[in-house]
């Protein structure tokens, strides 16, 4: 492996080049599977960056590698461009990129010129949107802003929907193919990382909603093969414990598998699978089969998400992780008075079914956690619902990770509950009274560049103020594994302390910056539910 710069190099007596690549003419790096080259960006501050989109990680996932672990991309011929973003994989809203099972790509983005002797940090980024869409492309995450901090930015591309979470639950079709995909990426970052400035050892996996929650997945359970893959991890906006699985994943594979092909009747998840093989594509995709994670029998995945946290059965890392102050209210505008009436009837729905409990003390349980938001119907009530809504499928499984976490690593608990045109807030005319502000996703947009932040000119100098702040907390966990290491004026002279578990320490992080304890109601949450849960102890949520 090396690089390869196709302009005149000094060399000294030895014949080692003693000078970086004029990488305005020629941006070229030997991976471990070829050459590909790459090309230049302008950063947040004006600073030329490098970027190498669409690598390829692994080989396509097609044909019988289908439903497969991802296996070692074959080494390709000549030189291959890596300077935009083309693929994406096979979901409903690929917006204007090719959608298609050949998606395992991902994407470097380094300050430096390779082939020099820096050894940067990496923040390695898991997207987010419910295991069925996103992609790790610019166009969705661009890392203009992040770039020139010190870091060097790695996006991916992983299997979605049931190409990515199908399972027969015996190993035949392997669940959370879409995290193993991810794990094969963090392997070839081992591998290659440093070719391109990166220091290996310093690897922070990073990701948002369904990517946060992929981060929790990577952190269960020991090391498989002994060796780390990363070294600290940055979890927004979800948590495992909130207990997004499939039920009855292996009925819904077969199912599948009945839908396109009319005469299959085997209970055989070979022949099951030689049956998805063969099928077509659009065949297979089907925008209402929404898929989730998967609790194998074995393998990386095989640990109930709260139960291995109350074990301490994790990796114990360094976690910056937290929540928006109303991550629920982007749902306002889809609210059924008709679903909310049978919460109302049957309170027992307010608790999720991955949370075990009698039937009895369901309902008594349900009852008391509405009575801690209204004592009216959330028909009448829907800012209560919200309220709710948020802290059981945010606050209160990201209070029990931290709480059960930080008994073993350093946890960095946060609110951001800063609002403003930055966030690109649409639902903001529909709020409620009673409610907070700051809805799901919306701090993305104070460090990633979305088509509406390009410019930042254009926001109020506060929405500014804070993109630079979100950047400084974030760049400083990803360099040092603590997001305030010394007093900063940018960050008002704060330390941000590590949250301790009888007290939820956690950063609010507005306009000003403020230490608060018990984030949101996650200590009266947690008092009913832990008096009436029983094993087995899987999830602490209700998404």
């Amino acid at each position: 492996m090396k690089i390869v710069c196709t302009i005149l190099l000094f060399v000294s007596f030895t014949g080692i080049p003693i000078s970086g690549c004029d990488t305005k003419e020629n941006l070229i790096v030997e991976v471990h599977s070829g050459k590909i080259q790459g090309h230049v960006l302008k950063s947040g501050n004006g600073k030329d960056y490098y970027a190498f989109q669409e690598i390829p990680y692994a080989a396509p996932p097609i044909g019988k590698l289908r439903f497969r672990l991802p296996q070692e991309p074959e080494k390709w011929p000549g030189v291959l461009p890596t300077t935009k973003n083309t693929k994406v994989c096979y979901q409903s809203n690929a917006y204007n990129l090719n959608k298609t099972e050949d998606c395992l790509y991902l994407n470097v983005y380094t300050p430096v010129i390779p082939g020099g002797n820096e050894s940067l940090p990496i923040l390695f980024w898991i997207h987010g949107g419910g295991f069925n869409w996103g992609s790790g492309t610019y166009d969705d995450y661009g890392p203009k802003y992040l770039m020139g901090q010190g870091i060097i930015v790695v996006s991916t591309n992983y299997r979605l929907n049931p190409f990515g979470f199908l399972s027969t639950e015996d190993g035949v079709i392997p669940g959370n193919l879409g995290m193993i995909d991810v794990q094969f990426a963090l392997k070839w970052v081992q591998k290659n990382i440093h070719l391109f400035g990166g220091n290996p050892n310093q690897v922070i996996i990073a990701g948002e909603s369904c990517g946060s929650m992929g981060v929790n997945m990577l952190l269960l359970g020991p090391w498989s093969d002994g060796k780390p893959l990363f070294h600290g991890a940055i979890m927004e906006s979800s948590s495992q414990l909130g207990g997004v699985y499939q039920v009855n994943a292996r009925e819904n594979a077969f199912a599948l598998a009945r839908r396109v092909n009319a005469s299959f009747s085997s209970n055989d998840s070979y022949e099951l699978l030689e049956v998805l093989q063969n099928a077509s594509t659009d065949d297979l995709f089907q925008p209402k089969l929404i898929m989730g994670t998967t609790t194998e029998k074995t393998g990386d995945f095989s640990y109930p998400a709260l139960q291995a946290y109350m074990d301490g059965n994790i990796k114990k890392v360094p976690l910056l992780i937290g929540i928006n102050s109303e991550e629920r209210i982007t749902s306002v505008s889809s609210i059924s008075d008709d679903k909310l009436a049978e919460m109302d009837k049957d309170p027992s729905l307010l608790i999720s079914p991955w949370i075990h409990m009698s039937p009895e003390n369901r309902t008594i349980a349900g009852k008391l956690l509405k009575k801690l938001y209204t004592n009216k119907t959330f028909v009448e009530d829907h800012a209560a619902y919200i309220r709710w809504a948020t802290d059981i499928d945010f606050a209160t499984p990201t209070g029990k990770q931290v709480q059960l976490g930080a008994k073993y690593a350093p946890n960095y608990l946060y609110k951001f509950s800063y609002w403003g045109e930055m966030g690109a807030n649409h639902f903001q005319k529909n709020m409620l009274p009673g409610a907070e502000r700051v809805g799901h996703m919306e701090e993305l947009h104070y460090y990633w560049v979305f088509e509406n932040n390009d410019d930042l000119s254009k926001f109020p100098q506060e929405d500014q103020n804070t993109l630079w702040r979100m950047i400084r907390l974030w760049t400083n966990f990803v360099k040092y594994l603590n997001p305030t290491p010394v007093e900063d004026p940018l960050l008002f002279n704060i330390t941000w302390p590590t949250s301790k578990p009888d007290t939820l320490d956690y950063l609010n992080i507005n306009s000003t910056f403020k230490i608060e304890q018990n984030l949101r109601m996650y200590k009266e949450i947690s008092s009913i539910l832990d008096k009436y849960m029983e094993p087995p102890y899987e999830a602490y949520g209700h998404i």
